[in-house]
């Protein structure tokens, strides 16, 4: 392996190499599509307000312990069917076996006013975010589309949320200091 090819910090800085943002180059491995998670919705505001005016109709269930919640799989299923998701994630399978910057692998929506990181999905409530994925290793890793809803309110100390409700797609890459890192070997 040259000292160019999956560095663990920057040469110059000395900054480590935690997501694919930080990489200047990235080749990418390969791309799989997930199923879709089944997410029950139980922090946002709209989930607590059905969850109490349960607990008002029947205080009993309270003792029940039953979780419940918003069934947020229809929502997410809908999502992943719209045409703006369904090129992006197109053309992130397109981008196997080739080098990009970063920047390519985001999403082409308008970014969330609150969180620049999550892009709203337009004609539903919820958000892609990508961001790698915790268990990635050390030579290959893998950097996860994400879908979020509302989290909860927690007020004017924390503001409003996002919460994650699972991820979509996985792209599996290799970070790369330069353009010859990513030629083959003999």
């Amino acid at each position: 392996m040259t000292a160019d090819y999956e560095p663990s910090c920057c040469p110059t800085c000395g900054r480590a190499f935690t997501t694919f943002r930080d990489f200047p180059l990235l080749e990418i491995v390969g791309f799989e599509r997930l199923p879709i998670p089944e997410t029950i919705d139980s922090v946002s505001a709209e989930a607590a307000t059905r969850r109490m005016a349960r607990l008002r109709a029947d205080p009993a269930s309270l003792v029940s312990g039953r979780e419940d919640g918003i069934n947020m799989t229809p929502a997410i299923a809908q999502a992943t069917e719209t045409a703006e998701v369904t090129e992006y994630l197109d053309r992130l399978r397109a981008l196997a076996g080739t080098t990009v910057v970063p920047t390519d692998l985001l999403p082409p929506l308008k970014a969330h006013g609150m969180f620049a990181w999550a892009y709203l999905i337009p004609g539903t409530e919820l958000c892609l975010g990508i961001d790698d994925d915790e268990s990635s290793g050390p030579i290959e890793r893998i950097a996860e589309v994400q879908l979020y809803c509302a989290g909860p309110n927690l007020g004017s100390a924390g503001g409003p949320t996002l919460q994650p409700l699972g991820a979509i797609a996985r792209i599996h890459y290799r970070g790369l200091l330069n353009v010859a890192a990513s030629s083959p070997r003999p």
